[in-house]
């Protein structure tokens, strides 16, 4: 088991323009780190470069100190890097069930054990009782916990959840904190969240980072970040 996922001095350029410029992150086992910053801070990208999705153009990606850089998102998975994404894209046709145990049948050693994996998240995400619905039956809240659980079965070290929260109420949004609270003791895992829900955000990370223009405007314990300047001016529109 890995202990610590990192980002060191990470660039991303897209035909000359810097999506991110610089960026030092690091993920340890066993805490929840908020990614914070408005639409186009370079969020997403960073979190492509954590699971392989992109590859910096200048900086690296390191697993416990060992260079992943030029790791496949496949291969990182296999290491314990998982991800859930903005849009779910679930196989509608097949059921919840399935859908869960895809990314397992790929990266597991064995059936058997992908498949308890698979089951023990659903549980854990507290759609077993949809197990045998087709995934195009779902409510739209109840989609985004499917992504969760496909992620959570591969029992990652790492998990990266990609606005989990986007388009859920006020209630649900709760249901969501108590849930991501609990990913960390069961699991074992670090988890980073990328959100933009504050409630979701302050309710359950220890400690934020925040992007604005591809570059770290803050980064620390939550209450720390969320009385600097910087930040309550550019993000949080001075309150």
């Amino acid at each position: 088991m890995a202990d610590s996922l990192s980002t060191l001095n990470v660039t991303v350029q897209f035909d000359g323009l810097a999506a991110l410029q610089d960026v030092s992150l690091t993920l340890k086992r066993g805490e929840i780190l908020g990614l914070l910053g408005p639409n186009g801070a370079g969020k997403t990208t960073l979190v492509n470069v954590l699971s392989g999705f992109t590859r910096p153009t200048n900086g690296t990606v390191l697993l416990d100190g060992e260079n992943i850089t030029r790791a496949r998102p496949d291969q990182r998975a296999r290491r314990g890097v998982a991800r859930t994404f903005q849009s779910v894209r679930l196989f509608s046709a097949l059921s919840v069930r399935e859908n869960v145990r895809v990314p397992v049948y790929a990266h597991h050693a064995g059936l058997a054990e992908g498949e308890q994996a698979a089951e023990r998240a659903l549980e854990f995400v507290g759609i077993a009782n949809m197990a045998d619905r087709t995934a195009n039956s779902l409510p739209y809240t109840q989609e985004r916990l499917v992504g969760i659980a496909r992620a959570l079965a591969l029992e990652p070290d790492f998990l990266m959840l990609d606005e989990p929260a986007a388009g859920m109420n006020d209630a649900e949004g709760q249901q969501l904190v108590d849930l991501i609270a609990r990913i960390p003791p069961a699991y074992g895992c670090g988890v980073l969240l990328i959100e933009h829900n504050m409630p979701v955000v302050m309710g359950v990370c220890e400690n934020l980072h925040v992007l604005r223009g591809g570059k770290t405007l803050a980064s620390g314990p939550r209450e720390q970040v969320r009385m600097n300047r910087d930040v309550i001016d550019s993000y949080l529109g001075g309150h």
